[in-house]
């Protein structure tokens, strides 16, 4: 388990979050990756997208099985030329390699699909390859208190 995960599950544990680790011991890069070894509703699995327009980064959180609708996007960020961000910039910009986004542990602005609202519980990376974290909703939106609307296309 890396630091930036460990740091996360204090963080959690002090504020009395309820969450479940998930190790799969095996890197799970993509949603795709984590349904194949994902006993669960598919649904439930969500994914963290870092996107930018070349002057800063923001985070989209959805369903993994859904398709970010760039436009809904950019009206909800009030940016034009939002693109998905370079395997390189998350690297130098964010410290991070692809797979280890966690919408709990990055200081983006993020934007939450609105469908979440439909879940009980959703499950997501941790910040560590080989890790998941699954919480509650309500105690997901509480601790990222993100902008919440439709994001996915249609």
């Amino acid at each position: 388990m890396n630091s930036s995960l460990q740091t996360l599950l204090d963080k959690l544990k002090r504020g009395g979050v309820e969450f479940r680790l998930i190790d799969e011991k095996t890197a799970m890069i993509s949603s795709r990756d984590v349904e194949k070894v994902f006993a669960g509703d598919p649904r439930e699995i969500w994914k963290t997208l870092v996107l930018t327009d070349e002057k800063e980064f923001f985070a989209a959180f959805l369903c993994g099985r859904d398709r970010l609708d760039v436009k809904k996007l950019e009206k909800a960020f009030g940016v034009n030329n939002i693109r998905m961000a370079k395997a390189r910039e998350l690297r130098e910009r964010l410290k991070l390699q692809p797979g280890e986004v966690c919408p709990l542990s990055i200081s983006l602005r993020l934007v939450c699909d609105s469908s979440v609202t439909g879940f009980k519980k959703i499950n997501f990376g941790s910040g560590d390859m080989e890790y998941g974290i699954e919480m509650r909703v309500d105690d997901v939106l509480k601790f990222l208190k993100p902008e919440i609307m439709d994001i996915r296309e249609d």
